[in-house]
């Protein structure tokens, strides 16, 4: 089954969310939800994206983001991979944690930003969680009560859709969450394959118009935009690990049996989480016969993470080194 395309342009709102492995819980403790907050917080300066409203259930989460530089795809891989890799060392687990790809819908501005921020901080309600929103400890409404931002929570911006002044903006959010689900909000995401722009007709219409059916390449699953980016980014990856390890490039590429070969192994895993492309491309920028081989290395890599603080400390130094170019 072809894998739908991610409507990526600079300025683009989402309801982003992801569940469990098989609605595994992904969150075992209170300190996992604070895990994933600090994540959240460390991936939104990196790759620039604002993070307007969120709420973290214990199977799943809901955030809704802000992409200045169009780039959800980057964000959300760096922020699923990494919370997995995180999870799985605190909890001595290994695998996957979240069920798939990312599912991200694309938002119009103005009031259908606001119904989507009810609708996510309303979660616990309708979860039978709470009673009130206000006594959830693990979404954003009690900030926007407050009115306050944080460096990495964008309050303001979405109060300003209410009213311009704050204290009127609390006050009428306030009212407008006591309202409840409006009914055309709650239709939308109780369809089992609702679709993946949530707006009125002309906005839905311009969406298709532009991005689907006069300019497909601008999708980031195109093969040809993917494909440059992936090979922009492996080529970063080569010169940090090089620089890092202070080898030659040719280290990278040598393999003998019964040697462990760890920068090529470091190279290989985060070319895997950064790059975006398949492992037959990932092979060839190596000078791997077989894409398994690097699926194989990468697995093995992975768990060797879990138990070895040095590798994992290197590696996740590597891993803001190759982001950073990005900030």
């Amino acid at each position: 089954m072809a894998r739908s395309l991610r409507i990526e342009y600079p300025g683009a709102y989402y309801h982003v969310m992801n569940r469990g492995n098989a609605r595994s819980n992904i969150f075992l403790m209170d300190d996992d939800y604070g895990m994933f907050l600090a994540l959240s917080k460390e991936s939104s300066k990196l790759f620039n994206v604002k993070i307007l409203s969120y709420c973290l259930m214990t199977n799943h989460y809901h955030l809704l983001a802000h992409t200045p530089r169009g780039n959800l795809s980057r964000f959300m891989r760096h922020l699923g991979g990494v919370y997995t890799q995180r999870f799985n060392r605190v909890h001595k687990k290994d695998g996957h944690l979240f069920r798939g790809r990312f599912k991200a819908v694309l938002i119009q501005e103005d009031e259908y930003l606001t119904h989507l921020i009810r609708y996510i901080h309303l979660n616990p309600v309708q979860a039978n969680l709470v009673r009130d929103p206000k006594d959830y400890p693990w979404s954003s409404h009690q900030d926007y009560l407050k009115g306050n931002d944080k460096d990495w929570l964008t309050i303001a911006e979405a109060l300003q859709f209410f009213s311009p002044k704050l204290k009127e903006a609390r006050k009428l959010y306030l009212e407008f969450m006591r309202d409840g689900l409006d009914p055309k909000t709650k239709a939308f995401f109780k369809m089992k394959n609702h679709g993946s722009v949530f707006g009125d007709r002309d906005f839905i219409d311009k969406i298709k118009e532009t991005y689907i059916v006069k300019d497909k390449k601008n999708s980031t699953e195109i093969p040809e935009k993917r494909n440059i980016e992936g090979e922009r980014v492996i080529k970063r990856i080569k010169s940090e690990v090089i620089r890092f390890f202070k080898i030659k490039e040719s280290g990278l590429y040598s393999s003998t049996r019964g040697e462990y070969n760890k920068p090529r192994s470091m190279a290989l895993g985060l070319s895997r989480e950064l790059s975006g492309l398949k492992l037959q491309e990932i092979a060839k920028h190596f000078k791997i016969r077989s894409y398994k081989t690097v699926s194989s290395s990468c697995q093995r890599f992975k768990m060797s993470l879990v138990y070895d603080k040095t590798a994992w400390r290197e590696y996740d130094g590597l891993r803001r080194g190759c982001i950073q170019e990005e900030t």
